[in-house]
């Protein structure tokens, strides 16, 4: 973050603006945090995607220590029988959402929220408990970082400068950007093709980058619901309706058949809202699901929640937000200039 937006948002959290957006959005919201990975991005041997990583180990201790204080976090049945049944919300309440599954929820994220006794939500992509290899996104990072050479022709970008860390961060950055333009098939030609270019050897599913099974099992047990994030995580939209509609189908069965639970929340892959339409909401619904998450900036009116439950805003949390920049997304800043745009729900 430059220095100059880093004083401009420290100097809002001394003008209080925090507290005057939680006076300005009441207390009769729903926020729900957006967390993917729990980890240190900056580290030498980190070579998957940045901004895929939400927070540090520390600085996720800090801001669930804030947030207990602030906030009243409730659990997925909490809020399900508030939009299902009409049971009252506490003022102020929140969710907290992991998008992915990736094993570092279980070992940094899952001893913090057990210490504190905060429930929470992680979407899994479900293909990843039996192969935990990198996703596309990773697999991208990851030739990228790792491949020789200085200079090379890439997918979709054509020739790009590969001679520094910055150059291919930011190589990378544009790359995902192309590839979540095209239909899915495309996407993952092109994710091989990228990988025989800057010869560099798929990625293995060792060591796991995901959790398994018996951790999904461990983490229900002490009120960390574990939800459907698709089997594979295509952008639905990229997708046929009728492989929508397996990807939603499948990773809900997926889910009830290792957990004895049922399946009734989803969060929509890449969030956005050209990421999902009405057919797809329509879908949801009919495979019984209460609730579904975008990454549409929130916190989101009550009065909204319940007209449109499969299309809950979220705050997205990143790696380079300081803690007062945490403390203003979580108060709803970024969501003051966010237009709601909701599809259809019948």
């Amino acid at each position: 973050m430059a220095k100059r937006s880093q004083l401009a948002i420290a100097a809002l959290a001394r003008l209080g603006v925090p507290r005057l957006l939680d006076g300005l959005w009441g207390k009769q919201r729903l926020t729900v945090l957006a967390y993917h990975r729990i980890a240190d991005a900056t580290a030498p041997d980190f070579v998957h995607y940045r901004p895929n990583v939400s927070a540090t180990p520390q600085m996720f201790a800090r801001q669930m220590a804030w947030i207990a204080k602030h906030f009243n976090v409730i659990s997925l049945p909490v809020l399900h029988a508030f939009l299902i049944k009409g049971r009252p919300l506490p003022a102020r309440p929140l969710l907290i959402t992991f998008d992915d599954g990736y094993l570092d929820n279980y070992l940094q994220a899952f001893p913090i929220l057990k210490r504190l006794q905060l429930p929470a939500v992680i979407f899994l992509i479900t293909s990843r408990m039996a192969r935990p290899a990198p996703p596309w996104w990773d697999e991208c990072a990851l030739y990228l970082n790792l491949t020789a050479h200085q200079r090379a022709e890439l997918p979709l970008l054509g020739e790009c400068d590969l001679s520094t860390p910055e150059a291919r961060r930011a190589a990378t950055d544009q790359l995902l950007r192309a590839l979540k333009r095209i239909p899915e098939s495309e996407k993952q030609a092109a994710v091989r093709r990228l990988g025989e270019l800057l010869e560099v050897p798929a990625p293995s599913a060792h060591p796991p980058l995901f959790v398994n099974w018996d951790q999904v099992r461990e983490m229900i047990a002490a009120n960390i619901a574990c939800m459907p994030h698709t089997v594979n995580h295509p952008i639905l939209t990229r997708v046929s309706a009728e492989e929508a509609y397996r990807e939603l189908a499948e990773s809900k069965a997926h889910i009830e058949a290792q957990t004895d639970q049922q399946a009734t929340a989803f969060a929509y892959p890449n969030g956005t809202p050209s990421d999902y339409n009405s057919a797809i909401v329509g879908m949801l619904r009919d495979l019984g699901f209460q609730s579904a998450y975008t990454l549409t900036p929130g916190p989101m009116s009550l009065r909204a929640l319940r007209r449109y439950p499969l299309q809950i805003r979220r705050v997205f949390l990143l790696y380079k937000d300081s803690f007062d920049l945490f403390k203003l997304k979580v108060m709803g800043l970024p969501a003051l200039a966010a237009r709601p745009h909701y599809h259809k729900e019948i």
